[in-house]
């Protein structure tokens, strides 16, 4: 039989404190949840949801703390089914991997209904920074007037990618590791070196797995030849951008600015924890930049990562880019 969502192991605490707020009648119409790539945050608002939703939840023998979903009752059998009548999902769509207003159009009306089974009714918005400025405005109502009893959760990477006024009205969690053993044993049967995978992925456990399929090994080799190929001047900037022209955009700029982080980190000689073919890469690229220069670009490759980077064309972005690069390292 299917299961519900698990909630990740190293975010249990700033669950079991929601729920805990939600039990004494505390909890925020409006939940923002932010925090680093892959820490979970699709998992944790899909657990919290069905958790909330969950008419006989578990809890604990000793406190009688609500630990979770049961996934037995006829409100887990409904989320399985993808047929509550108190929840509703959505995600980025189209072309531009947005979400659009007439969908938030709708969900506000179905906000204003009472809740059919009285207790919550619960919209998810993942990636919330995908908004538009429409949708935006739409939802800007809502979290201004809530009605009794509906709860809006939020996800969102890129919390500066959306309005001020939609942040200052929700409850900002930032999910952070509690514990990195957790994520490391999580991690075991799914990567080869989990500690490694972890460090590699900026600390996002469900990044690191996917950093570990086929098709994102293919693309960290033509990243990785890439990288080289630019700072060793084995190609011209035309050429090393063409080779990445079928890669998305934030992906280039989020790995090339972990690079150059662990790059500076080499230079200063202390350890990093990566796979061989990326340390070795490192290794040979490490004295083309001086430690200021490593850190002044990785901080230029993280505000580009920040921003609208999905509206980007990888070909213009990344020539400008390695044009200064080139540069930079006196070619």
């Amino acid at each position: 039989m299917e299961s519900l969502t698990a909630c990740p192991p190293w975010l249990l605490d700033e669950g079991a404190a929601l729920l805990s707020r939600s039990s004494s009648g505390r909890l925020p119409h409006a939940l923002l949840l932010s925090g680093v790539d892959g820490i979970g945050k699709r998992a944790f608002a899909q657990w919290l949801s069905e958790s909330l939703l969950c008419r006989e939840p578990n809890r604990s023998m000793q406190t009688g703390v609500r630990l979770g979903a049961c996934g037995e009752c006829e409100s887990c059998r409904q989320l399985l089914a993808d047929s509550h009548p108190d929840y509703k999902k959505l995600v980025p769509e189209g072309a531009n991997a947005a979400i659009k207003v007439d969908p938030i159009r709708a969900l506000v009306e179905w906000l204003q209904l009472t809740a059919s089974q009285g207790s919550y009714r619960i919209a998810l918005l993942e990636q919330a920074d995908t908004l538009n400025r429409s949708a935006a405005n739409s939802l800007l109502k809502t979290l201004e007037e809530p009605s009794d009893h509906a709860v809006l959760i939020l996800s969102a990477t890129k919390l500066g990618a959306l309005p001020a006024t939609i942040r200052s009205r929700c409850q900002k969690i930032t999910l952070k590791m509690s514990d990195p053993a957790l994520a490391l044993d999580w991690l075991k049967d799914q990567v080869n070196d989990p500690e490694a995978a972890l460090i590699e992925a900026g600390g996002g456990p469900f990044l690191a797995v996917e950093n570990s399929s086929d098709e994102n090994l293919a693309s960290q080799e033509l990243l990785l030849k890439a990288w080289q190929d630019l700072f060793l001047h084995k190609g011209s900037v035309g050429r090393i951008s063409d080779s990445l022209s079928d890669l998305d955009t934030s992906l280039c700029l989020a790995t090339f600015s972990r690079w150059c982080l662990l790059a500076a980190k080499q230079r200063q000689m202390l350890e990093i924890g990566v796979n061989p073919a990326v340390k070795q890469v490192l290794s040979e690229t490490q004295e083309r930049l001086k430690i200021e220069q490593w850190f002044t670009l990785y901080d230029r490759l993280l505000q580009l990562h920040r921003s609208d980077s999905a509206s980007f064309k990888t070909q213009t972005v990344l020539e400008g880019l390695f044009a200064d690069i080139r540069i930079m390292t006196n070619g």
